[in-house]
């Protein structure tokens, strides 16, 4: 694991001296990493707490069960917690809300290719809508790994349109 210079503002690491148990690279005392500073908490401004990354996993974890249900509560009641947490409740709405339009999309196209046949809508859709399925699935999988790691995750342009802002200066 590579861990990325402090002064790289896009970056959540640990701070202090001893490392943490069980994760290699990673300073600081357990449960205790950093982030950006000027998230406006009472805590350390760039600090990221277990909490934060438990509901960062529940907004990811809930846009897989869900869509885009349980990521825009943890978003409309933990973002203004942390930067971290507004970044990763971001991302989980924003890859929800594209993985639900992608599937109105494949609603259409299914519909209006019905109307010549219903085989002939069914071959072409169902491969492009589980293609569109398991890409959404493995950056949502993916976005669990990298928040449990107190990371961020550049989900592909592809497969999230940026709906929700992530924070200050973010596009």
């Amino acid at each position: 694991m590579r861990i990325k210079p402090a002064s790289d503002p896009g970056s959540w690491r640990a701070r202090g001296d001893r490392a943490s148990p069980g994760v290699p690279g990673r300073t600081g005392p357990p449960g205790k990493r950093t982030g950006p500073p000027g998230n406006g908490s009472e805590h350390d401004p760039g600090e990221v707490r277990d909490g934060n990354v438990t509901s960062a996993t529940v907004g990811y974890l809930g846009a897989i069960v869900l869509g885009p249900v349980i990521p825009l509560i943890v978003y409309a009641f933990r973002a203004r917690r942390s930067a971290f947490m507004r970044y990763h409740a971001a991302t989980a709405v924003n890859l929800s809300l594209t993985g639900a339009l992608y599937g109105v999309c494949c609603l259409i196209l299914v519909g209006l290719l019905s109307l010549d046949s219903i085989a002939v809508a069914l071959i072409v859709v169902i491969p492009v809508a589980l293609v569109i399925w398991v890409s959404m699935l493995r950056s949502l999988i993916l976005g669990v790994a990298a928040a449990n790691r107190g990371e961020k995750y550049e989900a592909p342009g592809w497969i999230c349109a940026h709906i929700v802002n992530s924070g200050p200066g973010a596009n």
